[in-house]
């Protein structure tokens, strides 16, 4: 029996253009904070975007955009909050700091009934900010939104971020899933690789190399932590441009 969730979810998704989840072989290299700072330098460049929080059990899109209003229903479903110029969803604006166990059949389920509900209109971009690894968030997204979606993974330059990422590339070449390419962060923090040199162990396109600002702990929001770090938001800028050339 065809899941009717799944022909809803072909529906909502007619007027989205391009998909980009996110993703990284092991937690704690920034993925979010690049993800979403990529969100909203789209956005104010005046590109329609959602950033979509897959991370259940590490949510961070609360934090980075937050909201004023409370989430309603429309005739088409969820309507997203807009943050910043934003659409935005993530279960951290439901859950405050209670824990949420998930499992096998009830994260697809979750899944399901998540992307059939909302009411995404018409987006340039979708950013799907994905926990780490290779769980059912990256299988379920890549095996739903097909030629929509492309992947650009996030790496620190430390021996172990680039060996588990490594295998990551592995998995999204055999399964023939458009790469655009790594954005390594965090540079000044571990081995001083050259550009060449992670582009030739890799075997991808580098589309950045972003620092390590302290300084944008200080700031809660994507906003807040662009505005106030010229520096972070220009290396982020050019990721941005790098990302866009794929599309052009």
């Amino acid at each position: 029996m065809i899941d009717p969730r799944l022909k809803l979810i072909d529906k909502k998704l007619e007027k989205v253009e391009s998909i980009i989840l996110f993703g990284s072989g092991k937690g704690g290299v920034g993925k979010s904070i690049i993800s979403s700072a990529i969100s909203y330098i789209l956005s104010s460049r005046g590109e329609s975007v959602a950033y979509i929080d897959l991370d259940f059990y590490g949510s961070a899109g609360s934090n980075l955009f937050t909201i004023n209003s409370q989430i309603r229903g429309c005739r088409g479903g969820i309507e997203l909050p807009v943050s910043d110029g934003v659409k935005v969803i993530s279960t951290g604006y439901f859950l405050s700091d209670n824990p949420f166990p998930l499992m096998g059949k009830d994260k697809l389920d979750l899944l399901l009934d998540l992307f059939s509900a909302i009411d995404f209109g018409s987006l340039d971009f979708m950013i799907i900010d994905l926990p780490p690894g290779m769980g059912d968030e990256i299988t379920f997204t890549q095996r739903m939104f097909k030629d929509k979606v492309s992947v650009a993974l996030v790496t620190v330059s430390s021996e172990m971020s680039l060996t588990v990422v490594e295998r990551l590339i592995k998995y999204i070449s055999a399964e023939r899933i458009n790469l655009l390419g790594v954005i390594v962060n965090m540079v000044n923090l571990f081995r001083n690789y050259r550009l060449e040199e992670l582009k030739d162990r890799l075997q991808t396109r580098i589309l950045g190399m972003v620092s390590y600002h302290p300084e944008i702990e200080l700031f809660r929001t994507i906003k807040e932590k662009l505005e106030n770090t010229p520096s972070f938001k220009n290396e982020l800028e050019e990721v941005v441009e790098n990302i866009l050339e794929c599309f052009r």
